[in-house]
């Protein structure tokens, strides 16, 4: 069974009449009319998608999935395009400009097989960390396209898998791009912008036309709004204050700009915990910074007031284990959930642990919980080498962003942001999209 297939029929029909509408507007969106092919915004997709089929948006700027949908136990992570005209093309499907200079090091004759490689490797680390990040496992995962034609809408889903490594064939050059096949999928690298791009087909046999349905497009959009706007808007409930409240953490040190040699998310290169010992902290202990300017900007975040939490602590003289703290749990974006809490002079640290809950295999949480999520299995540290400022940016990001409902204080989700997130929220700017 297709995914379009494990929503309901009522879904599908309301995802369906939401385009529909979308593309009946599309003169609101055109200098001159006249062009009959409907206009799709990819916003607009990935926002409808995810609240028809009560999908999560877990698109953070040049990810490879734009949308999580929960099955029981499956995770599928969805990719959304749009584009126009239905006949076979290619499309962009991931940005590598970052990694422009390791693949230049591969051009040149004699080494297609060798560039093909090392491209469809960097595509695959990339896809595999988006599995770690969201739960996903790698053979479920989808494209869900929408082609337009004039005065329609065909929508398709195809397969979305890894590169096969061990089967890159049909290598091909040209002045600005480099070809090749593994197979199952045909992609091609553009020289100038640095793209992956991939050939969509719905011939082939991993790809289902799912439905194709007429847009009729409104002459004058303009003043069929404002008809239906002073119509109807009594109807409507006007959204006044949100229900969730959202910031966002750096994951380097505010004050210096870099990742601390042994503190944050370096915190594991500190010296030993016993005086006079060898034995090394765990690669995945780490702990978020949390810069006091944040506190002094959000101090109802964490806790109601964390200076006045602040004065409690350092009041208290009872039993060390008997010290409140400002616990709560983080929400990771794979589905699990784990204890953490503010901890530090200052409040001045993210992190995880607990002396009491236990994960699936019986451990009890501790600080490697989050490292582990965060900078090994996501960002994919493997080894003891220092993060800095710059490797995180090469992964695409350098913030995490941090949400909880309005009155909830007990859950916090937690995921990444954007290059540049922490500096934007703080400045009171628009948060990058990371497009690269």
């Amino acid at each position: 069974m297709s995914i379009w297939g494990k929503y309901s029929t009522e879904q599908r029909e309301e995802y369906i009449k939401f385009l529909q509408v979308y593309g009946a507007l599309s003169n609101l969106f055109r200098q001159k009319h006249g062009n009959l092919i409907p206009y799709l915004d990819s916003k607009f997709q990935e926002t409808i998608y995810a609240r028809v089929f009560k999908g999560e948006n877990v698109d953070i700027g040049n990810t490879p999935h734009d949308v999580l949908s929960v099955f029981g136990d499956d995770r599928i992570g969805i990719g959304l395009k749009t584009w126009m005209n239905s006949k076979p093309s290619y499309q962009k499907v991931m940005q590598l400009k970052r990694y422009k200079d390791e693949i230049n090091k591969f051009l040149g004759k004699g080494k297609e097989a060798d560039l093909a490689y090392k491209i469809s490797e960097i595509k695959n680390e990339r896809m595999k960390s988006d599995y770690e990040r969201l739960g996903l496992s790698e053979e479920k995962n989808i494209y869900h396209y929408i082609t337009r034609d004039e005065g329609r809408f065909v929508l398709q889903e195809s397969a979305y898998p890894l590169v096969d490594l061990n089967n890159l064939k049909d290598f091909n050059f040209t002045q600005t791009a480099f070809s090749w096949s593994d197979g199952l999928k045909n992609y091609k690298y553009t020289f100038g912008d640095s793209q992956i791009w991939q050939h969509f087909d719905s011939r082939k046999k991993d790809t289902l036309i799912l439905n194709e349905f007429d847009v009729d497009i409104i002459d004058d959009p303009f003043d069929f709004l404002m008809k239906a706007y002073f119509e109807f808007m009594d109807k409507f409930k006007i959204e006044k204050e949100p229900d969730i409240v959202e910031v966002y953490l750096p994951l380097y040190s505010y004050r210096d700009k870099q990742v601390g040699l042994k503190s944050g998310l370096n915190a594991w290169n500190a010296s030993p915990k016993n005086k006079g010992s060898s034995t090394l902290r765990p690669l995945n202990e780490v702990y978020i910074p949390i810069p006091r300017e944040f506190h002094n900007k959000y101090p109802d975040f964490f806790t109601k007031n964390i200076f006045e939490f602040e004065k409690q602590q350092k009041a208290f003289s009872g039993d060390k284990k008997d010290k409140p703290q400002v616990r709560f749990h983080l929400q990771l974006p794979n589905g699990k959930k784990i204890p953490a809490l503010v901890t530090q002079s200052n409040m001045k640290g993210l992190q995880s642990g607990s002396n009491t809950e236990r994960d699936e295999n019986g451990k009890r949480y501790g600080q490697s919980a989050l490292g582990q999520w965060l900078l090994v299995d996501v960002l994919g540290l493997k080894e003891r080498k220092l993060v800095t400022r710059e490797w995180l940016q090469k992964k695409g990001t350098d913030s995490v962003r941090l949400w909880r409902d309005k009155d909830d204080y007990s859950i916090i989700h937690i995921d990444f942001a954007p290059i540049g997130s922490f500096e934007a929220f703080m400045s009171g700017e628009e948060i990058p999209e990371n497009d690269e």
